[in-house]
């Protein structure tokens, strides 16, 4: 089987999907070509000169990053540089940045979340959320199957972990071919009535289009009919939050809060505040979530951990009455990939996946 950047972006768009970014991110496929053969394939959650020697050793043509690699305008482009360097040396980068923060089971902060141990989780503040529609087409029976493939190959049938999801009912199709038709049934002039069934399939609003397409170019009619559903009933809603909140299964002091997060997430060190209560119920924003605080505090929050926090940002979580660990920015987000090189290696089975070695934060503490 021969894997090609496209499959593996698709992959991920499918956890992560690259429209949901931000509007000032850049995401996606920055350095490459969606054609190009793959065979193995580095994982870091930023590209630095390290990474791309790492890669060359290893001989991947790969790599997936989480901090994009071009996120201003280059107005001069040197081989010294970084994206000239993975040009220079052919390596494919797709960046996958606030998308990957945001995806709701295989995200950032949920892999945090899940590495801290909380139940129960929410978002912590919906920053967008992805919209389904319904699709109803009908098709003569023995053709559903290539229709319903093609639908689902665009985007359409996906529901939580499964896919190719759909409902078919049976039912009896009417027409007359008037003249200049070209039916794939029937005779000009004649009324037919043929055995048909309908197939039914939730589709992402954003791919709608793309679905319809294939739909029309699979179906043995050359009109086919169909119906897009936009009833309240039938629309489902995907969200996509920077941030969670979820629950401990045992109250904590904050020291013992601290030391869990600090074993979590394997950190030599770390930083937090004190409050006079038990720890309870905690909120997570990856990064820098500073940002982030008054929406911990909004969901009543005992906890709050991060990246990356200001002097400022501390001052209002004490007056809060938030606890604050800062377990550093490097290690709330670097372990996605664990989560995400597990993802890919159980649907690419050929590929050789890596986790770079190289980059760390380079941070020690005394």
């Amino acid at each position: 089987m021969n894997v090609r950047v496209r499959d593996i972006y698709n992959f991920l768009d499918g956890i992560a999907p690259f429209n949901t970014a931000m509007d000032f991110d850049n995401c996606g496929l920055l350095v490459g070509n969606m054609g190009e053969k793959i065979d193995k394939v580095l994982l870091s959650l930023d590209v630095t000169e390290d990474v791309i020697d790492e890669a060359k050793r290893i001989g991947v043509n790969l790599i997936i990053s989480h901090h994009p690699v071009i996120f201003t305008p280059i107005k001069r482009l040197s081989f010294d540089s970084i994206t000239g360097m993975l040009i220079k040396n052919n390596i494919n980068t797709i960046c996958a940045h606030t998308n990957l923060d945001m995806a709701s089971k295989y995200g950032v902060n949920a892999c945090l979340a899940n590495a801290i141990g909380l139940k129960d989780t929410e978002p912590l503040h919906v920053e967008k959320v992805k919209s389904y529609k319904k699709i109803s087409v009908f098709v003569p029976k023995g053709g559903e199957d290539k229709v319903i493939d093609a639908m689902c190959e665009n985007g359409a049938g996906k529901l939580g972990n499964y896919s190719k999801c759909s409902f078919i009912t049976q039912g009896e199709g009417r027409f007359k071919p008037e003249e200049g038709a070209n039916p794939y049934i029937g005779e000009i002039g004649v009324c037919e009535k043929v055995p048909e069934l309908k197939a039914e399939l939730i589709c992402p609003e954003d791919k709608v289009s793309s679905v319809i397409k294939a739909m029309i170019n699979a179906h043995p009619y050359s009109m086919p009919a169909y119906d897009i559903f936009n009833e309240e009933d039938s629309v489902c809603e995907e969200w996509f939050s920077c941030g969670l909140v979820g629950n401990l299964e045992n109250d904590m002091t904050s020291e013992e809060f601290a030391m869990l997060v600090k074993r979590s997430l394997n950190c030599t060190g770390l930083r937090y505040t004190k409050v006079n209560r038990k720890i309870k119920r905690v909120a997570v924003c990856s990064g820098a979530g500073g940002d982030y605080l008054k929406f911990a505090s909004e969901k009543e929050a005992d906890a709050f951990v991060t990246g990356e926090i200001k002097h400022h940002e501390i001052l209002n979580a004490n007056k809060l009455g938030l606890l604050v660990v800062d377990a550093g920015h490097f290690r709330t987000e670097d372990i996605v990939f664990t989560t995400l090189k597990n993802l890919l290696e159980t649907e690419f089975s050929t590929i050789k996946f890596y986790k770079s070695k190289e980059f760390t934060d380079k941070i020690k503490y005394l």
